[in-house]
């Protein structure tokens, strides 16, 4: 669960000066960005924008090729064994094409996370929790079946479910309405919110303008590698909005929101500037 925070205390995460290159390809390109606490920041952009590796290297799970991740202030990659398994503990990830193990029940991959970090719970309790989050999404199939068994859009929410069930602090999700019909779409958006009041730190990509109008406190556009913007949503809105015409123009249109009250979009000044 998250814990109060001052307001002197290190950002969950930040990126400073990361570039991810694969071969001759630069996917990323010198990126800073400071997520904020206790909010919803939401990335934007055209596929093949490097919106998913953004995400994967602020969770950990890609190492860039220059640069530094800091988790509350510490360099993700000078962690000890011990402060690597508390990071994972505490975040949690949505992977665009799902991941579930294939070989593996719907049960004990949505109870992955509660098996590694908190093993002492029984199996009756597990079972409760996992049948409880999958509900919330909308999901209420039989769990001791595989992967294979279900429908896409029915393995993006078990692995949805998978990446909220232990309650992390730090929520990365990539692409999470992606194969989603309206249905199962609108049980995700009761989920975030219920996130949002519980002051998770949400970091989503997507283009799904309804989830970006509905929860992001603030919005990041990248685009060719390079964040072209972040901040607040209505600052970022009103400065980037050419930067994506077609998805930002529809955020445009609907309107004006008060900006969340932290002064992240501050820290960001400076680093994205377009």
């Amino acid at each position: 669960m998250p814990a109060e925070r001052s307001e002197t205390e290190a950002p969950p995460v930040e990126l400073i000066d990361v570039t991810v290159i694969n071969g001759s390809y630069q996917i990323l390109d010198q990126v800073n960005i400071v997520f904020p606490a206790d909010s919803c920041s939401v990335i934007m952009g055209t596929a093949g924008s490097g919106k998913s590796t953004l995400l994967k290297v602020a969770a950990g799970l890609t190492i860039p090729t220059h640069g530094k991740v800091l988790v509350a202030g510490r360099d993700l990659y000078h962690f000890t064994s011990r402060q690597e398994q508390d990071y994972q503990a505490d975040s949690g990830f949505v992977f665009q094409d799902s991941a579930l193990w294939q070989d593996t029940s719907i049960l004990d991959n949505v109870a992955m996370p509660l098996y590694i970090n908190q093993p002492g719970k029984e199996k009756k309790e597990i079972y409760g929790l996992v049948s409880s989050c999958l509900r919330r999404l909308g999901y209420d199939e039989e769990v001791n079946v595989r992967p294979v068994d279900l429908s896409i859009g029915e393995q993006k929410l078990v692995s949805i479910a998978r990446g909220i069930i232990h309650e992390p602090s730090i929520i990365f999700m990539d692409d999470p309405t992606g194969n989603l019909d309206d249905d199962a779409t609108e049980h995700l958006f009761e989920v975030l919110g219920s996130l949002k009041t519980r002051k998770a730190t949400i970091v989503i990509t997507t283009n799904n303008t309804d989830l970006a109008y509905k929860f992001a406190d603030y919005l990041g556009v990248i685009k060719n590698g390079k964040l072209l913007a972040f901040g607040c949503y209505d600052e970022c809105l009103a400065k980037a909005e050419m930067l994506l015409s077609g998805s930002l123009a529809r955020l445009k249109s609907r309107g004006q929101r008060a900006c969340a009250p932290t002064d992240a979009s501050e820290e960001n000044t400076g680093r994205s500037e377009l």
